[in-house]
């Protein structure tokens, strides 16, 4: 099997690149993954000549995590306290400038092009302090290249939709020979709560005399690490805590302020309460009046709402004033016509129409418009026997309240 990569220029350039295999404890560290890795898949790290013990080159992993980690949360406080000093304008240190890799030289070159222009001493003191911790940090990172190919254990490459659940189960039961069961009950002991990348290396390593299961992640070719995405969350979530302060230091502003003019507002209130007092006989009664009007809109609106509001003409009226189209007698417009005639729907769903009202003998057809409202569905005309009077019937008084509409008679 082929070893890991050892070429340096293939290392992450993450300020914590390859940390994360000193996030190794005893226990290992889980990171989501998702395909199961073949024999085929996983390779082992280098054993070089004289190399320490597996425990011993765990603990330093260990340590050189714990410096990482400790370097790097000193860093994200100073990127902050530099960032929060910018004025409107200036130059502030993006989290991807000091993090990640995948940049171009004039990117990774940041810090130096700022602290060539800084002029404020304290500042550019902060910005010295990154570039060394900086260096520190890639310091580390090549030993725990180092310490990583000496180690006895395998990995695999995570590929993009593996979790490491998935790739620790495949390597347990391929490689390591362990029934589903066994193999789950080890990976229950270990935790899971970074975030897998494609590129990143998952290292697994199986003590069959202990039973004893660890795995972790190393940078590989991902470019970064599960804790690099830890620290950008961190740092939004620092913002976001910091941005929450800031609005509650605004809100007691506001709350002192408004409570100054309350305390004003009560004050004057106190002093016209005498005199209010004095008018409460006169809004008592005025406001027995409101009452009474209010009921009376209340009913008019109700009534309104639940009525069918309609204008009954002949067909020759209608098209002579323009509401109907001359050929087709189709509704062409309805103003002008002031549908002064009202059915309250909630008792009552029948409209009655006389041949008496227009000078016919009998009534011949009752349209009701616009045509959008269909008879036989939406209503029904019923004329009498002898054609002297029609009854307009509605059946689905939902649709029709609150509605005009107009009712065409031919006579």
């Amino acid at each position: 099997m082929s070893g890991p990569i050892q070429d340096s220029n293939r290392r992450s350039g993450l300020l914590v690149g390859g940390f994360l295999a000193a996030a190794v404890l005893m226990t290992g560290l889980v990171v989501l993954g998702g395909v199961a890795c073949s024999g085929d898949q996983v390779r082992q790290g280098l054993s070089g000549p004289g190399a320490a013990s597996p425990q011993s080159l765990l603990a330093e992993l260990k340590d050189d995590k714990a410096q990482i980690d400790q370097i790097t949360d000193d860093m994200m406080g100073r990127i902050q306290e530099f960032n929060v000093s910018r004025k409107p304008g200036e130059r502030a240190i993006t989290f991807g400038e000091i993090f990640y890799d995948d940049l171009s030289p004039e990117q990774n070159d940041v810090l130096g092009e700022m602290l060539a222009e800084e002029k404020d001493v304290s500042y550019k003191a902060i910005l010295q302090k990154l570039i060394e911790d900086r260096e520190t940090v890639r310091a580390l990172e090549e030993q725990v290249l180092r310490l990583e190919q000496n180690l006895p254990d395998r990995f695999v490459i995570a590929r993009q939709g593996d979790s490491q659940y998935e790739l620790a189960l495949a390597y347990l039961t391929q490689d390591a020979g362990l029934e589903a069961g066994a193999a789950k009950q080890l990976i229950a002991e270990v935790d899971m709560s970074d975030t897998l990348l494609p590129g990143n290396k998952v290292w697994f390593f199986h003590d069959a005399d202990r039973g004893a299961f660890r795995t972790y992640i190393t940078r590989g070719e991902a470019g970064t690490t599960p804790l690099v995405v830890r620290r950008a969350v961190e740092r939004r979530l620092i913002t976001e805590r910091d941005a929450a302060v800031a609005l509650n230091a605004s809100l007691q502003l506001d709350l002192e302020a408004t409570r100054t003019d309350l305390e004003g507002q009560i004050a004057d209130l106190s002093e016209r309460r005498r005199t209010l007092e004095t008018d409460v006989a006169s809004l008592e009664e005025g406001r027995s009046q409101l009452r009474e009007r209010v009921a009376g809109l209340r009913s008019d609106l109700a009534q309104r709402e639940n009525s069918l509001f309609y204008h009954v003409a002949s067909e020759k009226e209608l098209r002579e004033q323009g509401n109907l189209t001359v050929l087709s007698k189709r509704l062409r417009d309805a103003k002008g016509v002031p549908f002064e005639q009202s059915l309250d729907l909630r008792v009552d769903s029948v409209i009655e129409v006389t041949a008496e009202q227009f000078g016919f003998d009998q009534i011949k057809r009752v349209r009701l418009l616009p045509e959008v409202y269909m008879i036989e569905r939406d209503y029904t005309v019923e004329p009498s026997e002898d054609g002297s009077s029609a009854t307009v019937k509605i059946l689905d008084r939902g649709l029709f309240r609150g509605k005009e509409v107009l009712l065409s008679v031919r006579g």
